[in-house]
């Protein structure tokens, strides 16, 4: 089945729809937040956000049902790194979702925020995510061992990271 993802930024009316997306079990299980937030909870928390990152959406018939937030670095010799997270709604993953997210937001990063170095923190055993990151010419830098709690046991996470196309260093 074809279906047509938009991308664009997280808007005020999509709260209740992350708050939705995280609230499954599937989804929460691969990221470092906690079950069961409010919409208040996601309202205030993009508030806070990083001014600079970029907060997206991607969107099918009409509904929000995926998340990217891309955090820059405020350091002064980091500005050129950044990181990130992603999450689809487990009906949306696996058609295209994560893709048009992971794409949009590379293209941002490599044209218009200058950024370098994009890093990222995976579940070891996400085995879908982790192949979506080589995709996009993601490469595992390293295993921190037993640093995330998920449903009652520690896990172990992989650190992945993609330079830009062509930058030399």
């Amino acid at each position: 089945m074809s279906q047509v993802v938009t991308v664009r930024r997280v808007e005020e009316s999509d709260f209740p729809s992350l708050a939705e997306i995280y609230a499954h079990e599937a989804v929460i299980a691969n990221t470092a937040q906690v079950p069961h937030r409010s919409d208040a909870f996601w309202r205030d928390f993009y508030k806070t956000r990083d001014p600079d990152g970029l907060e997206l959406v991607g969107v099918v018939d009409g509904r929000p049902v995926g998340h990217l937030g891309l955090l820059t670095n405020r350091a002064p010799r980091r500005k050129h790194v950044a990181s990130f997270g992603i999450a689809v709604h487990p009906d949306f993953q696996g058609r295209g979702v994560g893709k048009a997210l992971m794409t949009e937001m590379l293209h941002q990063a490599d044209n218009w925020l200058n950024l370098v170095r994009i890093e990222l923190s995976v579940a070891a055993d996400n085995t879908g995510a982790i192949a979506l990151y080589e995709k996009f010419g993601f490469v595992l830098e390293g295993q921190s061992r037993f640093d995330i709690f998920t449903a009652g046991r520690y896990g172990h996470s992989n650190r992945m990271a993609r330079m830009r196309p062509g930058f030399a260093g």
